[in-house]
């Protein structure tokens, strides 16, 4: 029981060490890219919307 604690522990403070990383320090780590909110924008879409208008 205090083995599994402890393991839960190390995880949650691997997860909070991880988490205030840049994408440029995951990197250097070897760890892939943690999933963050990304904001896609095609290119020519906004000439696109202006045009509409």
């Amino acid at each position: 029981m205090i083995a599994a604690f402890r393991g839960r522990r190390r995880t949650v403070a691997e997860g909070r060490a991880l988490a205030d990383l840049t994408p440029d320090q995951l990197n250097d780590i070897g760890h892939p890219e943690a999933h963050r909110p990304v904001l896609n924008i095609k290119a020519g879409l906004i000439a696109n919307l202006i045009s509409m208008r």
